[in-house]
């Protein structure tokens, strides 16, 4: 089994991406549930999930390593006014937003010479269930996934965890998995946090040992990781972006504006070249392109 509680990281990526409400709940949920994968390995992995499904939102990108780093954001993430009334006690259901036509794909990355990836057609929209389903039918991996995010009244994260349980290769762990998939539907597990979270309990062996119940005897901790927000771009990453584009698209960017702007899309950070810098960089494209 393994339990990540990542409040603050999601808190973090919800305020970089301005999202509130359901688009928040979405990023969280593919957070969480990115760490969870991430974190079956002790070598350094990271693991790309995407969910990019027909709805509103449009999709949700996650970028998530064993060390604990996370990030990711959503496509659309004003597509969803957020309505108070939805801050009720309940799972709060964000199908509808992400869609239920679509793909979730799964990249992971060990290190190796090529990645490791597969996908599978999307079916409710319920991240933690695609998942969950992915895990079953790509990597076939008797598994069970539940991830969860709260929000106050105003659509502001609250809390974030999740947990994954799996069957080792074999091993008797079927039982226990099937156990806890009846006992443990989404809404449950919702209501598990809501209730860690308002006692300030919200920590991951807690988590697991409520989820086992009568399993929990005998559990072992075997390692702890901290978990947080964590996105590498650079200055340089920005500049070798631009430095992809042609001569001709960087010319018309200067005489446009005569400056140029890269926003990274999972931190929101604007990296801005001035005229002189945008012609530095047109120049040595021009100078590295293949000649006929």
């Amino acid at each position: 089994m393994v339990v990540a509680t990542a409040t603050e990281a999601v808190r973090e990526m919800a305020r970089r991406h301005h999202t509130r409400g359901v688009p928040a709940v979405a990023l969280g949920r593919a957070a969480v549930a990115g760490l969870l994968l991430a974190t079956l390995t002790k070598d350094e992995e990271q693991v790309t999930l995407q969910v990019l499904g027909d709805g509103p939102l449009g999709g949700v990108t996650v970028d998530a390593r064993s060390s604990g780093r996370v990030r990711g954001f959503v496509k659309r993430p004003q597509a969803c006014a957020w309505e108070p009334s939805l801050a009720e006690p309940s799972r709060l259901e964000i199908g509808p937003a992400i869609g239920r036509q679509g793909v979730v794909s799964v990249i992971r990355d060990l290190g190796l010479a090529q990645n490791y990836g597969g996908q599978v057609a999307m079916h409710s929209g319920e991240i933690d269930e695609e998942v969950e389903r992915y895990l079953g039918t790509s990597e076939q991996i008797d598994s069970l996934v539940r991830c969860d995010v709260l929000v106050d009244g105003e659509g502001g994260v609250t809390a974030a965890a999740g947990l994954l349980v799996q069957t080792l290769p074999q091993a008797h762990g079927a039982a226990v998995v099937e156990f806890l998939r009846a006992t443990l539907p989404g809404p449950v597990f919702s209501k598990m946090v809501r209730e860690a979270s308002s006692c300030d309990q919200l920590h991951p062996e807690a988590i697991a040992k409520t989820a086992l119940g009568q399993c929990a005897e005998g559990m072992r901790v075997l390692e702890v990781r901290q978990v947080g927000f964590f996105c590498p771009c650079t200055r340089q990453r920005a500049e070798a972006t631009l430095g992809m584009l042609r001569p001709e698209d960087l010319e018309e960017m200067i005489l446009d504006s005569g400056t140029a702007e890269v926003t990274c899309n999972f931190c929101g950070i604007q990296y801005r070249f001035t005229e002189a810098e945008v012609e530095r960089i047109r120049r040595k494209r021009a100078q590295d392109r293949p000649r006929n």
